[in-house]
This record gives structure tokens, sequence and C-alpha cells, in this order.
């Protein structure tokens, strides 16, 4: 599979995950410790929805046979 499909399908994935996790995917979060910020982009690009992105995609890659 090529990149730009690979991007796109974790791109979905991601999507789903934040707002599985109770975010609308396109929302602009910033993520603040006490250092000053850490994060801020739309919410699917959050490094926590990412990663379940790459997991679901590996397991559905894996169990297709792709």
């Amino acid at each position: 599979m090529d990149d730009q499909k690979k991007f796109a399908d974790l791109k979905s994935l991601a999507r789903m995950a934040a707002r599985l996790g109770g975010r609308d995917p396109d929302e602009r979060i910033v993520v603040k410790d006490s250092d000053g910020v850490v994060f801020t982009d739309v919410a699917w690009r959050y490094p926590e929805y990412l990663k379940r992105a790459e997991s679901a995609y590996d397991y559905l890659t894996r169990v297709s046979g792709l």
C-alpha cells in the first residue's frame, strides 16, 4: 500500500479514536503542562489518538492479510 493511502486510513482511524474519546475530531485543543504548551492542533492529531489509530491499522492489516 502506498504512503498516501496509508495516511488516509490512519487519519480516518485517528478521527474515529478522537470521536470515541469524546472529542470532535476537528476541535482545536491545547494541552499545557508546567513548562507551557506541549500540544496545539486538531484533536485527531493528538498523539494518543494517533497511537490508537496505528494499533488499529496494524491489527486490521494483519487480520485481513494485506
